[in-house]
């Protein structure tokens, strides 16, 4: 198990719009290249990841402010 793996893919669901679209569209291409188990990638991959999504509408805007400017995406 490589809970490094779980934890940069979490980050990078929460925090990469492209990412997260990739993981609602294509999950084995999304985790290519993650060290994960078996049992982690089925993990992933039985995700409910539209209303992951659903749930993080409105958080790209606030985690792209830096020092009070909106960065680009």
């Amino acid at each position: 198990m490589s809970q490094k793996a779980v934890e940069q893919i979490v980050g990078k669901m929460l925090l990469d719009t492209k990412f997260r679209k990739l993981m609602a569209t294509d999950i084995p291409q999304a985790l290519a290249g993650f060290d994960l188990t078996e049992e982690e990638r089925r993990d992933f991959e039985g995700m409910d990841l539209q209303d992951f999504s659903r749930s993080l509408s409105g958080l790209d805007e606030r985690v792209s402010k830096v020092n009070g400017k909106l960065m680009p995406h």
